[in-house]
């Protein structure tokens, strides 16, 4: 028979694993995890809860420059501010989205808003005076060139 003793140890063991895993995921995870902050006027939601999303990003290493796409659909150009300080992009915006949709018997209402903050870190020395964003199709595209010592130079073998 198992004692009392043996058994609240193995649970201290479970629970300590699965904390620390815990800890571990959101640590690894913390990048590509965006912050929503709740509109003030929002009353539906509770004062002081965070929402947490996803605004999916990919970081593509080019020879002359670190080109970023960031999934952001439902938005408009001036929605976002921009800015790359010590070679971190950070990407800050606000969304705002209401659909609403009538057809037969379904009625469907669907609204997206709050502010957002999405920091990308370089891993290259970039100039952020030649930073270039673009916004199509629910796509943020920002290109920043690296600086001269980081751009890749092909060698030619002969």
């Amino acid at each position: 028979m198992i004692g009392l003793e043996n058994v609240s140890k193995s649970f201290n063991r479970t629970w300590d694993s699965i904390s620390n895993g815990w800890n571990h995921l959101v640590h690894r995870a913390s990048n590509a995890l965006t912050r929503f902050y709740a509109k003030d006027e929002d009353e539906t939601s509770p004062a002081g809860v965070t929402r947490w999303g996803l605004l999916s990003a990919d970081v593509y290493d080019d020879d002359d420059k670190v080109i970023v796409n960031i999934e952001a659909p439902g938005m408009q150009e001036s929605d976002f501010d921009i800015s790359v300080i010590d070679n971190v992009l950070y990407v800050k915006g606000e969304k705002h989205f209401n659909r609403e949709k009538s057809e037969g018997n379904y009625s469907i209402k669907e609204r997206a808003y709050g502010r957002f903050e999405r920091v990308i870190p370089l891993a290259y020395e970039v100039d952020p005076e030649k930073a270039k964003a673009s916004y199509k199709q629910g796509v943020l595209r920002i290109e920043v060139d690296k600086s001269e010592q980081h751009k890749r130079r092909k060698i030619q073998v002969h």
